[in-house]
């Protein structure tokens, strides 16, 4: 499983709740008509998303080193090849 899955799929649902509240909020509870001035909280949402994007591929990176390393220690172990 590639690590940046987990922090698309989070960042997707994360705007899709943000737009979707941000609408009934706005436009279906309020009533309110579109504004170009709103065009910046839907760009803010999608920096938010990135962020959660860019954050959660280094917090998976040492999960995906300290795999490979017991991954490697255990194929030494298999075949007797010891260093040190």
């Amino acid at each position: 499983m590639c690590i940046i899955f987990p922090g698309a799929i989070t960042a997707l649902l994360t705007f899709i709740v943000l737009v979707v509240r941000f609408s009934v909020v706005t436009f279906v509870e309020s009533s309110h008509p579109w504004k170009y001035d709103y065009l910046n909280v839907f760009v803010d949402y999608v920096i938010v998303c990135v962020t959660l994007i860019v954050v959660a591929v280094p917090e998976g990176l040492p999960l995906a080193v300290i795999q490979s390393l017991a991954f490697s220690v255990k194929v030494r172990i298999g075949s007797f090849i010891y260093s040190g």
